[in-house]
């Protein structure tokens, strides 16, 4: 049967703007009424998680409140000490979020992460012999190594350690704790480390949760 080539498109890319708009329209008045309402993320400073959160902060005067893991954003956000949590869609449990019943999305945006790449200490000693070399970095991250190892690097093994943060990976390497980290360019400045090789940053998207049981504006931290 031939296909027809008159058929109307279908509308779904207008209803999902519409969805985009009510949401933020919601959003915005909410946090118009109340400024200073508190905004929970991953930390610390410098995290691409951090930069979102401020970029938000001093557009709608909210109060943002760091913490060392996003198990913490969720178990915060969950005990009414923050009202919103900022989590970004490459982090690999945001599904305890989208399926926990007492959370609701509330608004999401797209927006580019700072250069990412592997970093190592400036003014070091050249990496040491041709083994395993140990790298400092989130899982979320890892790949980023496979991608942007130089030659010599990347036919070496990695031996890896877990890090919280791009700032955290990048305070591991400061420390003598790896030879190399992948990292942010916060990561850099705040460290005094060096690129072994970068990338411009990712276009993330961004995901706000509230909690589900009273609307979001309404929601007191408990005593």
């Amino acid at each position: 049967m031939a296909m027809r080539t008159d058929a109307a498109p279908p509308a779904l890319p207008e209803a999902l703007g519409e969805e985009y708009t009510a949401r933020w329209s919601e959003l915005a008045g909410r946090w118009a009424a109340r400024p200073g309402t508190t905004l929970g993320t991953l930390g610390p400073a410098g995290t691409s998680s951090e930069l979102a959160a401020r970029f938000l902060a001093g557009e709608h005067r909210l109060s943002v409140r760091l913490f060392a893991t996003f198990d913490d954003v969720l178990d915060q956000l969950l005990r009414s000490q923050v009202e919103f949590a900022l989590v970004p869609s490459a982090y690999q449990g945001l599904t305890r979020f989208h399926w926990h019943r007492d959370l609701r999305l509330r608004g999401f945006f797209a927006q580019a992460t700072p250069e990412y790449g592997i970093a190592a200490r400036a003014g070091a000693a050249p990496l040491p012999g041709d083994g395993p070399l140990v790298v400092a970095a989130m899982w979320e991250v890892r790949r980023i190594y496979a991608e942007l190892a130089p030659d010599g690097l990347r036919d070496r093994g990695v031996a890896w350690v877990d890090a919280s943060s791009t700032q955290h990976a990048a305070e591991i390497l400061a420390a003598g704790g790896a030879d190399l980290a992948v990292t942010n360019a916060p990561g850099i400045r705040a460290n005094d480390l060096r690129w072994v090789a970068s990338r411009q940053g990712a276009e993330i998207v961004w995901t706000l949760f509230g909690r589900a049981e009273t609307p979001a504006g309404d929601i007191r931290p408990t005593p």
